[in-house]
């Protein structure tokens, strides 16, 4: 690995660890010839699933815009960054575990759904609001009053 000061390619691993529920490899590294120090994320690479878009377009699978679309749900609402970071990747590893080539967007967005509805009911609401194109208040009302069923449901 290049020493991102010197650009020396002579370093040594410190300190390695696991980050992301396992995901990821974070090095800590020492520079021989300048002796900074620096840190690399080693991951795996991300599987060529390509998304089905409604028109029959394809295009890559992009975590990117799963993440803007719920941090843009749960703006202004107490969830964290990390929080989010952690909805991410299990909707990631959802859509890898069963999806191995294409992927309709109907399908992420129900994913995603699932995921927020655990996470944090107003992100649920606003997200179901764009996805499903709400039109008036009743579709609002209708999916408040599916949340407390299921809450009731679930005991909650």
């Amino acid at each position: 690995m290049r020493c991102p000061f010197c650009h020396s390619d002579n370093d040594k691993v410190q300190d390695s660890r696991t980050a992301e529920a396992g995901y990821v490899v974070r090095r800590k590294r020492l520079c021989q010839t300048c002796q900074r120090r620096f840190t690399t994320l080693e991951q795996i690479d991300a599987l060529n699933v390509r998304v089905v878009k409604s028109d029959e377009t394809r295009e890559p699978f992009d975590r990117e815009k799963i993440k803007r679309g719920i941090e843009r749900a749960c703006s202004k609402r107490a969830v964290t960054s990390d929080e989010i970071e952690k909805t991410v990747q299990k909707i990631e590893e959802a859509i890898y575990a069963e999806f191995d080539m294409e992927i309709p967007t109907a399908t992420i967005g129900e994913v995603v759904l699932r995921k927020l509805a655990t996470l944090d009911e107003v992100a649920y609401i606003r997200f179901a609001s764009v996805y499903r194109d709400f039109d008036d208040a009743k579709d609002f009302l209708q999916i408040v009053s599916n949340l407390q069923r299921d809450a009731e449901t679930e005991g909650r």
